[in-house]
């Protein structure tokens, strides 16, 4: 019977000894890094009731680690509603939400953490960062627009650009092959290896870049290599390098540590990889940058003499060798982590931290050192940062552009590269505008037609006059302009318009009103400069382009009218009617031969009769006086409402339609001065 009850009490153990073992291992793979390996186990205990408390908080972990934000949020969110839930739980729940841009429940947390833990000032540091993006930050944004690199990015993780000769190199743990690939424990992806990429246009990066290849086979072992720098001459290549055995330090066994290597490109080839002299089996140092003139190496690592985390360090070439390490001091590095750090042609210094106040996980920085001093970090906000990782920035030579990492959501796997420049300032346009006007009353017209065409393209823009009789549109400079008014049963106004460049945001009127002149019934009209050859009555060369402003007018306006000719004084009233009845009959005849309906005008001579001054027989009178009353008119007589084959129907054009000046009548705007 005791038999039979161990045996029952061994079954009914069972489970909880192998529940309590898996977390065991799960445990051990943590403490070597597989965090991928440890949550497949985890994932079946959390279902544990028993386990669950202990599955939970080690998932969190995991994923913290593995800067998975949004599975980190969730556990952290069950973590913290254990009964015994410690100070950690909270702060690493306010860091996920504070990442996913929940600022004010972030601030809760942190608030929540500093009451738990008041001797541990982050607590209230992370409070005065939530703070900051919640007031004075709040809409703050650089001048900078950014979108993705989608020809490089891949599903998994790309970062750490860099410029080399015209091409982006970078790290990738994307493997086309990923059954065939070595994992990496931590992230459950590949090992990271060095790619390279040219933009479709040389030296176009804002534009598209090519597919990406290897970089270099000798760079890429079956660890971690990469992110990488260069000289200016693209002849020195230093690379961060995993490599894998024990190194004990403060009892926690690593199972990996960063190192750098570099090599020597020499007639085209690179010669052997060789380790850099500060590298260690106590600790990492990875990350390096070097500086334009090659002199000063700047990297990351967590060597004794540090901040706090990981750091950033500098040493320089001097005497043909690299000198000692110099940490970069208080004003740059923080107790949390510094990392990645560049540097643009005037020495300015970019890198990631997660310790100044920023927007949540790692943001970027730059500072400059002015006489040995660094001064204190400038954040570099939104765009470029945001409440996610943002990190290993690198600057076009020469522009204010370039190229960083981060794993914001929207990209196509978990870090991506995004490409940035400074915001193109939106040109202003040039604008022109003008005032169409009645002749007689100055009063404005609205609804006035107005064709603006453009002599250098062969466009014309159609514009409509408001209440106010104006009309107002952009144009390009330098360009000759002609604007043309039109309504209907007025004589239209048109008026050239030279302009040369101009000031973008300025506007330009036109050089004089447009004045419309309202066709009345009976309402005389002078055609100015008809001459004639003394005592003949045939239409000279000079005066069919004033006939053929009539012409104009008729085809525009759908009216009947008279022309009348009229002469001085001079001469008897019977050989004046004559005259002018006949030179009458010439001006009509040439506006017949333009294609004008007979039917639309008449002829009519009036002699000396319709004087318009004093200048009658036996008046002594100037030339100029005898010459204002020898005279061509027309009138109107009605409105034709019939649409005339001739007639052009300007009415059919909308506001702002553009048309080609060919589809417009010939002669359309050869009557404007």
């Amino acid at each position: 019977m005791k038999n039979i009850i161990l045996i029952i009490a061994t079954i009914l153990l069972l489970p909880v000894l192998l529940n309590a073992q898996s977390l065991n291992t799960a445990q051990k793979l943590m403490n070597k890094f597989d965090y991928s390996g440890a949550i497949v186990i985890l994932n079946k205990a959390v279902s544990d009731p028993k386990m669950n408390a202990s599955a939970i908080l080690m998932l969190a972990e995991c994923y913290r680690l593995q800067h998975d934000i949004e599975n980190t949020k969730t556990y952290y969110n069950k973590a913290v509603e254990f009964p015994d839930a410690k100070p950690e739980s909270f702060f690493y729940y306010a860091q996920a939400l504070q990442s996913t841009g929940d600022y004010s429940k972030a601030r809760e947390m942190f608030l929540k953490y500093a009451e738990m833990n008041p001797s541990d000032l982050r607590g209230r540091l992370y409070i005065a960062d939530c703070d900051s993006v919640l007031g004075p930050w709040k809409g703050i944004t650089s001048d900078f627009e950014v979108k993705p690199a989608n020809n490089i990015n891949t599903t998994q993780s790309d970062f750490g650009p860099v410029f080399n000769n015209g091409e982006l190199v970078f790290a990738s743990d994307f493997s086309s092959s990923p059954a065939e690939s070595k994992q990496y424990g931590w992230t459950g992806r590949g090992y990271l290896n060095l790619m390279k990429a040219q933009p479709i246009s040389p030296g176009d990066f804002w534009g598209s870049l090519g597919t990406s290849s290897e970089f270099e086979k000798k760079f890429n072992q079956q660890y971690h290599d990469g992110p990488a720098t260069f000289s200016a001459d693209g002849s020195l290549i230093y690379f961060t390098r995993s490599e894998y055995g024990k190194a004990k330090r403060e009892g926690i066994f690593k199972t990996n540590l960063l190192k750098i290597y570099f090599a020597e490109k020499k007639n085209g080839a690179w010669g052997e990889v060789k380790p850099f002299f500060l590298n260690s089996t106590e600790f990492s140092v990875g990350h390096p940058a070097l500086s334009s003139d090659g002199k000063t190496l700047y990297f990351v690592s967590d060597m004794p003499g540090g901040q706090g985390g990981t750091d950033i360090w500098m040493c320089k070439f001097e005497n043909n060798r690299w000198g000692a390490a110099i940490n970069l001091g208080h004003a740059v590095n923080t107790k949390e982590n510094e990392m990645f750090p560049s540097l643009d042609e005037d020495g300015v210094l970019y890198f990631a931290s997660e310790g100044h106040p920023g927007y949540g996980a790692l943001d970027m920085f730059k500072t400059s050192n002015i006489n040995g001093n660094w001064l204190n970090p400038v954040n570099l906000h939104p765009p470029i940062n945001s409440s996610y990782d943002d990190f290993a920035i690198a600057l076009v030579s020469g522009s204010k552009a370039g190229f960083f990492s981060s794993n914001r959501p929207g990209g196509a796997g978990n870090d991506d590269i995004y490409a940035f420049r400074v915001k193109e300032e939106p040109i202003k346009p040039t604008y022109i505008s003008g005032l169409v006007q009645d002749k007689i009353t100055l009063k404005p017209i609205a609804g006035a037609t107005v064709f603006l065409s453009n002599g250098n393209t062969g466009k014309v823009k159609i514009l409509k006059t408001g209440t106010d009789g104006m009309f107002k549109c952009i144009i390009e400079t330098p360009a000759l302009y002609t604007v043309k008014a039109m309504m209907v049963n007025y004589i239209a106004d048109c008026s050239p318009i030279p302009i040369n460049s101009m000031k973008p945001g300025t506007t330009i009127e036109t050089p004089r009103v447009l004045l419309l002149d309202k066709l009345v019934i009976n309402k005389a009209f002078r055609v100015e400069n008809i001459y004639y050859d003394f005592d003949k009555s045939n239409i000279r060369e000079d005066a069919k382009p004033e006939l053929d402003k009539l012409v104009r007018i008729m085809k525009e306006n759908m009216i009947n009218v008279e022309l009348g000719s009229h002469t001085d004084c001079r001469g008897s009233f019977e050989y004046n009617d004559k005259l002018s009845q006949s030179r009458a009959e010439s001006a009509v005849n040439y506006i017949i031969s333009t294609g004008i309906d007979k039917a639309r005008i008449a002829a009519k001579g009036y002699g000396e009769r319709q004087l318009t001054n004093t200048c009658a027989d036996g008046v002594k009178c100037t030339p100029e006086e005898h010459q204002a009353n020898r005279r061509t008119e027309f009138k109107v007589t009605g409105f034709n409402p019939v649409a005339n084959t001739e007639q052009f129907d300007y009415s059919k054009f909308t506001e702002g339609q553009e048309i080609e000046f060919s589809s417009l009548p010939a002669g359309f705007l050869s009557q404007c001065k």
